[in-house]
């Protein structure tokens, strides 16, 4: 009678230890994933930012006045222009060319970019970040402005190429911060779009 049960329960605990071992593993990589945000937490008129002044800000201003959002591109905004702004979306990415045309350091850069962050979560402001660099911009620097701008965050927009350290990882899902990576560069409106409508 007994031997009618053991292949039931050796399937129960394979199946158990197979639910256990899956489950540790998606824990420690699970980002709070959307295909695009289920309900619009932007409102216009937008900032647009880059911390490290890379040109991909210029990819998002091109595609925010195709869909007509009301926006200012403002690449070296300070904290002190966030008086006329209801959101904030700041690309990150470093540029070593970019930065020298401001005449500012990367330490300088880092600590507009704290200042900004700190004045748009203190008149509550939303915040996007966005990272669509990828590879290109996968150095220590990109890394920095990344990790220190996700407590601040709303959401999150970058690509599936970006190999997210696990450090990142860790950031978004500590901070709950909703997340979308799509493909290619011209996947990014939908969710981009979804920010605000």
């Amino acid at each position: 009678m007994t031997k009618k049960f053991i292949p039931s329960l050796v399937c129960l605990l394979l199946a158990s230890i197979f639910l256990i071992a899956s489950s540790g593993l998606t824990k420690s990589n699970y980002i709070n994933s959307y295909p695009h945000l289920p309900a619009p937490i932007g409102q216009e008129k937008v900032l647009i930012t880059s911390t490290g002044q890379s040109a991909e800000g210029l990819i998002i201003k091109k595609m925010a006045e195709n869909l007509n959002l009301e926006i200012d591109y403002r690449p070296r905004a300070l904290a002190t222009d966030l008086y006329d702004y209801q959101s904030v979306v700041i690309i990150l990415g470093y540029s070593p060319n970019g930065l020298a045309q401001t005449q500012r350091s990367f330490e300088k850069e880092k600590v507009r970019m704290n200042d900004l962050l700190k004045e748009a979560k203190g008149t509550n402001l939303p915040i996007i970040l966005v990272h669509i660099s990828g590879k290109y911009r996968d150095e220590d620097y990109t890394r920095q402005f990344i990790n220190e701008s996700i407590p601040y965050a709303h959401y999150f927009i970058g690509l599936k190429e970006l190999s997210l350290s696990s450090e990142v990882i860790i950031a978004l899902r500590k901070n709950n911060v909703p997340t979308t990576l799509v493909n290619n560069v011209g996947d990014i409106q939908i969710p981009f779009n979804s920010v605000f409508r």
